[in-house]
């Protein structure tokens, strides 16, 4: 029996799990996994203060932007009993139970952080420069590596003019954890996004007095919309993402305007409102915190002094305590070097946004999740872990150079320093392509018809991708035609008014 190929694996967290889990579905491949902590979960292990070299993290109230049937594992749901919407300690046991389920712990090694990936002379193999839990250094050869960290490692803070004589204090998001120590000051939270609203309307709560600082307008949504269901329930369907032009606008804005029909009445959107896709904040108590005058938008800052803020609509804000910059993060992948991903206009060369086309064996380096999706990120991570392990088996051969090109040059670019938010539905049915799991509508409405209507108008949940091919799960057909179900079963207390009749 020939020897398994052994596959380092970056990162404990989602990716690096699902990672470990598609490298076990295939026969001759060895996954050995570093993680620099001491718990598995990534960025869902939670720590009352920043990690030495922590990049994204999470604050006490965070609870998930998607709704957890459509976050779920595709082959390990959530327990029904779930909420809708998942507080970080509930997702973290889900982890857990994950892990434990598929046995993968016992390919962990904790408290061991990967230095840096080297390429040997020849270009097939790869060195890995390894740090114990005592502080020794080794090196560790492997036939390939996956690349599970997240791209987000480096907080971003703009430079504004005169920031360094601020008096204040000035925070990234990421070291955010709770409101208390902001009650009765003057606050700026700086962002257009998700961290942003969110952060805001906590401190606005606590009794601080908020302002809230946008470049630029945003797409307001809320958790839950219509018939009382998630967002994402209703906007991650075929039959909206198969729309085209305006008649996609039109779904989403609908959607947007469940309880803010008119965003420039909120101070919310701007002249030149940013795409959608780019520019949206989930946050459910942002309407709340506006119409009590808690919250007040503001543009984006222009200069700041000593002790106040100038914006460039020439208002000054004085006296400020701090400002909170929700800003983001850098696109740094620390253990692997830039040039195997930037070309000279320091875009990044990804095939289908995992493989680095400029690499000379491109099918030897896979990077999981590292990007910035618009949808739930552990479907994505999940198929593209699977994707990669059917490269590095043999399976899936990658087309050549030229091609790869091509297909990079169609897409959305990320940059050095700037990245952008791609549609996970059409990625997600392109990598099930690859993959050769995505179900035929029309085999469907031979065969299943009630499953075919749910593929074209249900929501795309990920156990559509374990309905048949490599990785099938018996249990996926149900928990698909039971999604909504499912979704909304915790909430059930008294009967409906209509139940029995």
């Amino acid at each position: 029996m020939a020897a398994k190929k052994r596959v380092a694996i970056v990162g404990a967290g989602v990716a690096g799990l699902v990672s470990i889990k598609s490298c076990l579905e295939e026969d001759g491949l060895e996954p050995v996994c570093f993680e620099r902590y001491d718990k598995l979960g990534g960025v869902w292990n939670y720590s009352p203060e920043l990690r030495p070299g922590q990049g994204t993290a999470l604050y006490e109230s965070v609870v998930t932007n998607d709704s957890k049937e459509m976050m779920s594992f595709s082959d390990f749901p959530y327990p029904k009993e779930t909420p809708p919407f998942v507080s970080h300690p509930l997702a973290l046991q889900h982890i857990q139970n994950y892990a434990k389920h598929f046995n993968l712990e016992k390919h962990i090694r904790f408290n061991t952080d990967v230095i840096c990936v080297q390429r040997n002379n020849d270009g097939k193999y790869w060195k890995l420069q390894i740090k114990d839990k005592d502080d020794k250094f080794s090196i560790e050869e492997f036939d390939y590596v996956m690349i599970c960290t997240s791209a987000f490692n480096k907080a971003f803070i703009p430079p504004y003019p005169g920031m360094e004589t601020f008096k204040g204090a000035t925070i990234h998001a990421n070291e955010y954890r709770e409101a208390s120590k902001f009650r009765g000051k003057k606050i700026i939270v700086v962002g257009g996004s998700h961290t942003a609203g969110e952060i805001s309307s906590e401190i606005a709560r606590n009794g601080a007095e908020v302002y809230l600082s946008m470049r630029h307008g945003v797409w307001f949504f809320s958790r839950i919309c219509q018939n009382g269901l998630p967002y994402d329930i209703h906007l991650f369907r075929r039959s909206v993402l198969n729309k085209t032009g305006s008649k996609l606008m039109a779904a989403v804005e609908k959607v947007c305007q469940t309880r803010i029909i008119d965003h420039s009445k909120f101070g919310l959107q701007s002249k030149e409102i940013y795409p959608i896709v780019n520019s949206s904040m989930i946050c459910d108590d942002m309407q709340d915190r506006l119409t009590q005058g808690q919250i007040k938008p503001k543009v984006d800052i222009k200069e700041i002094r000593q002790n106040d803020v100038i914006f460039k609509d020439g208002t000054i804000l004085e006296n400020v305590d701090a400002v909170v910059f929700a800003t983001g993060y850098d696109f740094t992948v620390p253990t692997i070097d830039d040039s195997w991903l930037y070309d000279e206009s320091d875009k990044a060369e990804i095939y289908k946004y995992i493989f680095p086309a400029r690499l000379e064996h491109p099918e030897k380096l896979a990077l999981i999740n590292l990007l910035n999706n618009y949808g739930s990120h552990w479907p994505v991570a999940e198929l593209q872990s699977r994707v990669a392990a059917r490269v590095f088996a043999g399976h899936i051969e990658l087309p050549d150079k030229a091609t790869m090109k091509i297909d990079i040059d169609q897409r959305i670019k990320y940059e050095r320093n700037k990245y952008y938010y791609i549609l996970s539905g059409p990625y997600t049915e392109e990598l099930a392509d690859m993959l050769g799991v995505r179900p035929s509508f029309w085999r469907l409405l031979l065969s299943d018809p009630k499953l075919a209507m749910a593929y074209k108008y249900g929501p795309m949940v990920p156990f559509w991708y374990r309905l048949e091919g490599p990785g099938a799960w018996p249990g996926a057909r149900d928990r698909i035609l039971n999604a909504i179900e499912n979704t909304t079963y915790s909430l059930k207390g008294y009967p409906s008014v209509n139940e029995g009749k």
